[in-house]
């Protein structure tokens, strides 16, 4: 059986996350899947009794009740390769991998601004978020707002997983840090209306 005609299962923690953009991408292409959202001492025990690694985290996939696919980049290329959200080409999958590396360098360099919010600094979670945006959030979004500025898509002719994690990720940043970051690109703003 073809894995993108089998049985998903996503696993993830609750509440929104990186997890986010597999589901937004499942639901594009209408693919039912089994969502379970685990407490982190039900992911403990359920990793004890498949006997993952300890260092194994959500989000994780199961394919077909067999195969085990662990991280949100990792789960994001199978679904994208599966289900037509990776481009039509080589090149074409080439700049989503470009786009894909730009959100996890912003995704990574979140982690202090998440620490601060886990500690309830908020104080220094908005100092924080204020340095990031400048240094590290704004380059790459100028750099798509203008790419946006004459087509609709960020790769190609159509939407992908490139798309759908940068809008995961820009609704994401908008609902919990900061409402109106978006404020300086027309052209990303106006795709999450």
């Amino acid at each position: 059986m073809s894995e993108s005609k089998g049985k998903l299962e996503l696993f993830t923690l609750p509440g929104k996350g990186r997890a986010e953009a597999i589901r937004m991408m499942l639901v594009f292409v209408d693919k039912k899947f089994t969502d379970t959202r685990l407490t982190i001492e039900q992911w403990k025990i359920k990793r004890q009794l498949s006997n993952y690694g300890n260092d194994q985290k959500l989000p994780m996939m199961l394919v077909n009740d067999k195969r085990v696919i662990f991280g949100a980049t990792e789960i994001s290329r199978f679904v994208a390769l599966n289900f037509s959200l990776y481009g039509v080409s080589s090149s074409e999958q080439e700049e989503i991998n470009k786009v894909i590396d730009d959100l996890e360098k912003i995704n990574v360099a979140l982690t202090p601004i998440i620490r601060a919010t886990l500690t309830k600094s908020y104080e220094q979670r908005k100092e924080l978020w204020n340095v990031f945006k400048v240094d590290t959030l704004f380059p790459p979004l100028t750099k798509y707002d203008e790419r946006l500025a004459n087509k609709m898509f960020l790769v190609g002719s159509r939407i992908s997983w490139a798309d759908i994690a940068l809008i995961e990720m820009l609704t994401r940043f908008r609902e919990i840090y900061d409402s109106f970051y978006l404020a300086h690109f027309d052209n990303l703003r106006v795709r999450l209306l």
